[in-house]
């Protein structure tokens, strides 16, 4: 496509869905409405065009040989506006309230093979334009095209050169607003010669029909009549699968994993009551498992600083991973308000907490010098530990990141936010019980290197989600070219590092607890 421009801006929406969990701001269609008199103008303002299949790529209708005003006046945009890609200017057709037009002529234009050419490459592209009367959008697509045969193969391409505009009032407000080529022929785009000019003549017919509809609420952007997909059934496989694999792992950790530190508890004791009765020998020689680590389990890790500036910041994220999607304008106040209370209350707060923080209370004292850790089977390496613990996760939510995926960039537009926050919790909890049954089988190897490999374990699932998304661009996306494949990993990376801190707090203080317990339980000098 010889059409230049930049594509749309990404709409905050993502850490919805982180994701998910972003705002987004407001578009045509949910402004002030207007009131008219019969015989007043009513602006339609030209947006946007792009092709249907790849919502993140528009461009501005004027860069398309299409009727334009010697001079472009743009309209004013609000920031949910522009970064949902907006572009508005006047456009020549001459629209007054109330007063039908039929068949009026819009502009006569003389075109290019070249402009030919690139309305061909358009429509072959099935671009469809955006119109915007009254804050409410039209859409339709650029031209037409046909496939038909393979032997003999026809390949027909046609522009629309007429357009039928249906508006609906009551009263003195536009209530509705649509475009249709329903009993309109094409112009063919086929069969012109290198050195030929393309003779056209655009007109448009207006149609106004009064409407019982008092209210233009259920109008609003995005309720376009079907010309973009939507999904509104509750994914019932991405839920039961979720739940099944909740139940199996809180069963495992509640019944399999209680019922082995009952013998283990059992066993350590009975055997610190008979070394005490005995020669008074160190109970760690002739032990093993995770009872002779318990003057290391609680040594501190290295790079601890890194290590609570990652909690931190994960606890963050998971603040603002269970709140609603707010609008960019709410966003900006926000940030103000951050930048003016926020900020300075975090360095008071970091101050008052390193000049107040109480000990780290452990129930096993740490000695001086570190045990010697002995060699761990391949299993319970770190990277074995990495794929279970964030592959689990992953496969609890990956029926939904699907259609996360597809309505951040693409058409789909997901609004069970009550089913999104169940699977997000479901997230959690599976996270929490993977961490603690790694945990343990790591402190029954004898390593008491805990702290970062709890963290890393689960928090890995960010790693597989940013995995899918090269998946889904690759095979699941029409997103081509430098710019996107940039801003789709850009964000993707993001996305994924913001899992990764979520996950990997809930991971560190999962197992934190349970090591707590288990050692608080264990009889000790």
């Amino acid at each position: 496509m010889t059409v230049v421009g930049n594509p749309r801006s990404w709409s905050c929406q993502w850490l919805p869905i982180l994701i998910l969990l972003l705002g987004t701001g407001h578009g045509p269609g949910v402004e002030g409405v207007t009131h008219y008199k019969a015989g007043d103008p009513v602006i339609l303002y030209v947006n946007k065009v792009g092709p249907y299949h790849n919502p993140q790529e528009t461009y501005h209708y004027y860069q398309l040989p299409v009727c334009c005003p010697e001079k472009i006046r743009h309209k004013s945009l609000s920031l949910g506006e522009v970064l949902d890609g907006d572009r508005m200017a006047e456009s020549l057709y001459e629209i007054r309230f109330r007063e039908n037009v039929e068949k009026r002529i819009l502009c006569h234009m003389q075109l290019s093979s070249a402009q030919v050419e690139q309305l061909r490459q358009a429509i072959e592209e099935l671009y469809y334009f955006e119109f915007v009367v009254d804050d409410l959008p039209i859409r339709g697509f650029v031209g037409y095209m046909e496939e038909s045969g393979f032997l003999p193969h026809s390949h027909k391409i046609g522009l629309w050169t007429h357009l039928d505009f249906h508006l609906e009032f009551h009263g003195d407000r536009i209530i509705f607003a649509n475009v249709s080529v329903r009993d309109v022929k094409p112009h063919s785009l086929d069969g012109l010669r290198p050195d030929e000019f393309l003779g056209l003549t655009h007109t448009y017919s207006v149609r106004w029909s009064e409407t019982s509809v008092e209210r233009r609420s259920d109008r609003r952007r995005g309720d376009d009549g079907g010309f973009f997909p939507r999904t509104l059934e509750i994914h019932w496989l991405s839920i039961i699968n979720s739940m099944v694999l909740v139940f199996l792992l809180v069963g495992f950790v509640a019944v399999i994993l209680m019922r082995v530190l009952r013998n283990d508890l059992a066993r350590y004791n009975l055997d610190e009551e008979t070394t005490s009765a005995g020669s008074g020998d160190d109970f760690d020689q002739g032990d093993n498992g995770w009872k002779i680590i318990h003057t290391d389990v609680f040594r501190f890790p290295p790079y601890r600083g890194l290590l609570c500036a990652v909690l931190g910041v994960g606890a963050q994220f998971l603040a603002l991973g269970t709140g609603e999607a707010l609008p960019a304008t709410t966003i900006l106040l926000l940030l103000t308000v951050w930048l003016l209370v926020g900020f300075p209350l975090t360095v008071i707060g970091g101050i008052f907490g390193k000049n107040n923080a109480s000990p780290f209370d452990a129930p096993c004292r740490t000695k001086n010098i570190a045990r010697e850790i002995p060699p761990q089977p391949w299993y319970k390496s770190t990277v074995i530990h990495m794929t279970v613990g964030g592959f689990l996760p992953f496969s609890a939510i990956s029926v939904e990141l699907y259609y996360i995926f597809a309505t951040v960039w693409g058409r789909e537009q997901y609004t069970l936010y009550g089913i999104l926050f169940f699977v997000f919790a479901i997230l959690l909890s599976v996270g929490a019980c993977i961490s603690i049954a790694l945990t343990y089988f790591q402190l029954s190897g004898e390593d008491y290197r805990w702290w970062w490999r709890s963290v890393l374990s689960v928090g890995s699932t960010g790693l597989f989600i940013f995995l899918y998304s090269v998946f889904y661009y690759a095979r699941r996306s029409n997103m081509s070219g430098a710019v996107q494949t940039v801003e789709f990993f850009g964000y993707s990376l993001l996305t994924g590092y913001v899992f990764f801190l979520m996950l990997g707090t809930i991971s560190f203080f999962s197992s934190l607890k349970f090591i707590r317990y288990i050692y608080v339980n264990l009889k000790m000098d």
